[in-house]
Order: structure tokens, then sequence, then C-alpha cells
């Protein structure tokens, strides 16, 4: 460059760094594309279908997907295991792809035999709508108000003749139903099949026909009926569904599912202190970490270095975390001083849930409290479980008065009424 005049030489180098600049600049968006496509196609999945091939071709190819969730309204709540594909899809929405909740108005009235061992009380359609009313509300903790579509099955399904049912239900074989590990364990245990169960995979994979949807997104327990959407979306549009089936919340010791049919449930809309209690108190130690990598959205190295912690430690960041991300920091720091107080220090929550005792027998409230039975409250009442304004009792008629503090075990306090 020493034959270049200084202006030439200031052009060149000028050229030069904006050429370095717009390098790092498109580089460093390429690779945070892929970064995030790579975390968001790993972080919370377990499988995909057809493969994790094609759906990174697709996320990348520039046209807004459409993915959706389906959410059956059996219970008002939504609880920590529909978290997962929730953030899930928080992910897509970042990746600029469109989110849309399905809620299961008509499906929720037949019942999902999924994981099942018989078959599901039907719900009246007054139960149903009883169920969702405060959904919306709940799904908007995670996904932001007006980020996503909202379809309710039944604007589809309901509108189906019988003619119509006949039809779909041409494109499944009883083989197909039969080979699902539940309707075996029921037919080697002789408990029955109803014909109404095979035709809810039908009715959920119609969903994806109906929407014409680019994918769909559920627990890895619903992969058969998520690819029975796949299949059907094939056929009569010929239009290829992503399938991405994600990890649950599995108890590593029992193999249970945490949920509101397996227990363990942590809901979105538990108050403060209930979600901080619940989360110490039915969160498995050997679950701490895995609570952390698909119910929140902490970095995973964040994760990793907090596993140096004592396990009790870690497992009360979790707790924080969670009433922090659904009910915010005020209320955090509250429900963890809350915690320290009546379980580190001793002493009585400032807050307590209030029951009727006064002219019942004792066993009767404990078996209330703990929800357990009547022998197992006398149990409790045996080995010294139960005390009441701090003094241990032991006998099973002992008469509550108003105002008495009944404790069971180290964590449950209520108050007579």
């Amino acid at each position: 460059m020493s034959g270049l005049n200084c202006a030439t030489k200031n052009h060149y180098l000028q050229g030069s760094r904006l050429k370095i600049l717009f390098s790092d600049m498109f580089g460093t968006k390429v690779i945070t594309e892929d970064k995030k496509i790579e975390d968001t196609l790993t972080r919370r999945i377990e499988a995909i279908f057809p493969s994790r091939e094609e759906a990174v071709k697709k996320l990348k190819e520039g046209k807004k997907l459409r993915v959706y969730l389906g959410i059956d309204p059996t219970g008002p709540d939504l609880h920590l295991g529909h978290t997962i594909p929730l953030f899930f899809l928080k992910q897509l929405l970042e990746l600029g792809h469109k989110p849309v909740l399905v809620i299961g108005d008509f499906t929720a009235r037949i019942g999902d035999p999924t994981g099942k061992d018989a078959t599901r009380k039907p719900l009246t359609e007054k139960e149903v709508k009883g169920n969702f009313k405060n959904y919306l509300d709940q799904l908007q903790k995670i996904l932001p108000k007006g980020s996503f579509e909202v379809k309710y099955n039944g604007s589809w399904l309901s509108r189906m003749s019988f003619e119509d049912v006949i039809e779909l239900a041409s494109h499944a074989t009883v083989q197909q139903m039969l080979a699902r590990d539940m309707f075996q364990e029921r037919i080697k245990n002789e408990k029955p099949i109803g014909i109404h169960e095979f035709l809810y995979p039908l009715m959920q994979g119609y969903d994806s026909v109906a929407m014409k949807i680019d994918g769909e997104v559920g627990g890895n327990d619903q992969t058969f009926n998520m690819l029975v959407g796949r299949d059907l979306e094939k056929k009569l549009l010929n239009k290829d569904k992503l399938v991405f089936a994600t990890r649950l919340l599995v108890d590593a010791v029992s193999g249970k599912k945490m949920s509101k049919t397996e227990g363990g449930l942590i809901s979105l809309s538990d108050s403060p202190q209930d979600m901080f209690g619940k989360t110490m108190k039915t969160v498995p130690d050997e679950m701490t970490a895995t609570v952390f990598e698909l119910c929140t959205e902490k970095p995973g190295q964040w994760i990793e270095d907090r596993k140096k912690d004592t396990p009790y430690e870690f497992k009360k960041e979790l707790a924080y975390e969670l009433v922090r991300m659904y009910h915010g920091e005020k209320e955090a720091a509250k429900a963890i001083d809350e915690w320290d107080k009546v379980f580190s220090k001793g002493e009585l929550p400032s807050e307590m849930e209030t029951v009727s005792g006064i002219g019942q027998s004792l066993t009767s409230v404990i078996a209330g409290i703990s929800r357990v039975s009547h022998t197992e409250a006398k149990k409790l009442l045996d080995q010294g479980a139960v005390r009441i304004n701090d003094v241990v009792i032991k006998d099973w008629g002992h008469e509550l008065k108003e105002g008495d503090i009944i404790q069971v075990g180290p964590k449950t306090f209520v108050k007579v009424k």
C-alpha cells in the first residue's frame, strides 16, 4: 500500500473495516440463528418427525410456519407439564413463526385414552367450558397477548356428519389402534376398550387437516395421536406436517410423570406461597435440574453451574424462579422469606389455610388435611406426626377448639375455625 496517497489509503482502510464489520454482523446473525434453532430443537424436544434435518430446513426457509399445541380442558388449571410445549412455541415465535393454541372443547368431552388403564369419564359441555374459562390468562403468562392464534376444535368437529366420521375412520385400521401399548395392557388385564377411544386419535388428527397446519407439538406420550394427524394431512391434503414430541417431567425413581392425574401438580394459577411450597415438597431432588431445563428459560450453563449447590439450595432457587416467572420478583422474595421463616427458623406461617374442626373427630380432620384414609390418619397420630399448638397429640379423640393450630409433619399448617 506504500504507493497509495493518504486519501486513497483512508478510503481503502475504511472500506476494509466496513467489509469486516458487515462480515461480522451477518456472520454473527447466521451463527445466532443457527444456535437458536439448535436450542429450540434440542432443549425440550425428544423426537422430531419426519426428521430433525427436515425441521431445520423448514425453519430456515423463510416461510412463517404455523405450529399448534392442543390442550383438552379436562381441568381448570394449566400446570408445569403444559409449559414445556408452550416454551417451545415461544422459541418458535422468536424465530418468526406463528404459535396456534387449540382448545379441545370437543375432544375433552370424549377423553384422550393416552396412558390410561381405564376409560376416561366423559365431561359435559358445561364442565368443559368452565374448565377453559381462565386458560387464556394462564397462557399469556408465557406467550405474549396477541402473539398466537386460538382455535376451538368444536368449531369443525361438531359439524361433522355421521357420514363424515365413517369416511374419516376409513383412513385408519383396527390393527393400527390396537398396536398402542396402553390398549395391549388393557387386553392383557381384561379391561374394556371403548370404540369411541379408537376415534379420539382420528379427531385429534383431523384438527391438523381442518387447520392445514404446518406442525404440531405435544408431549412424547402424544406421539401416536400426532402421527395420526400427520398421516391424515398427507392423505387428505398432500401436506407434510412436522411433529415435535417434547420430553416429559418424569420422576427418575418412580417413572411417573408429574401431572394433574399422577399427582405432584404445580399449577400456573397457584398462589406464590403454594407454588413455592409445592416445588419444595413435590419435586424430587434428582428432578430439579430437569424442571429448570424444561420449565424455565434459565441458560443451560447457569443450570450446570447451580448444580454445584446443595440439593436443598438448588431446589429453593427453582421454587424462587417459578414464583418470579408467574408472580414477579416481589412475590418471589416474599415466598422465599416465608419459607425460611417457617422451615428454617421454626416460626408459624403468616398465612394459613383454615379448616372446620369443631365437633369433628381429630382423625377425620387429619385425614382431610393430609388427603389420606382414616387408618393412615390414625398412624400419623400414633407416630407423633401431629402437633396442636406446638404440642404432640396422639389421642384420636382430642377435641379441637377455634383458633387451634394443627401441624401435620414438618410442612403442613392449618388453623381451626
